[in-house]
């Protein structure tokens, strides 16, 4: 019995010898034959992923501020406040409501005085209202097209060489981007992002 468990033990010996062998050849070999591999970095494209192409600094938010700053104040500058007396009582000074006066604002969109409005601040074609510039300066204005189903108006004023709102392409506007509201009150700018 002693000599089998002797023999057993060789065995397992022998086994372990051969493997741990086998391993130690199989290491020198990978070992080896990857030392050799030569790579060429030139030879590989490599292109920055998504995630870093679009990387916020504190100076990319600072400078996208400014822009829009400068955008919304160059804006400013081309929004009129409108004002219509839809139901004439016996006093300008009446107790009516805004929405009963027809206030709101609009944007020049020409030089020679169109400007872009909501039908219900200015009301239907060939109606009267009164427009007030960025400068103070106030004209008697005529709503020269309408239409109830979109709420849009044009009115035309009888001034010349006045700074316009250039209109881009709506077909570019994309779902997420930011848009700024512009409206006029009495007494100053209201600036609203939506």
């Amino acid at each position: 019995m002693k000599r089998k468990r002797k023999i057993k033990n060789q065995k397992k010996v022998i086994l372990t010898f051969i493997i741990a062998a086998a391993i130690w050849i199989f290491s020198i070999y990978l070992y080896t034959t990857y030392k050799n591999i030569e790579i060429n970095p030139s030879e590989y494209d490599t292109t920055k992923t998504l995630s870093t192409v679009d990387t916020q600094t504190v100076e990319s938010v600072e400078q996208e501020s400014k822009k829009v700053a400068d955008i919304i104040e160059d804006t400013t500058r081309k929004i009129v406040g409108i004002s219509k007396l839809r139901n004439a009582g016996n006093s300008i000074l009446s107790k009516s409501t805004e929405s009963e006066l027809g206030l709101g604002t609009g944007m020049i969109v020409t030089e020679d005085g169109y400007i872009l409005s909501n039908e219900h601040v200015t009301g239907g074609k060939y109606s009267k209202c009164y427009i007030t510039l960025e400068n103070g300066n106030n004209h008697d204005g005529t709503v020269v097209w309408s239409d109830s189903d979109l709420d849009l108006s044009i009115t035309k004023i009888n001034a010349k060489n006045l700074e316009y709102v250039e209109l881009a392409d709506s077909s570019q506007i994309r779902v997420g981007e930011t848009v700024y509201a512009i409206r006029k009150s009495n007494s100053d700018l209201n600036l609203e992002e939506l």
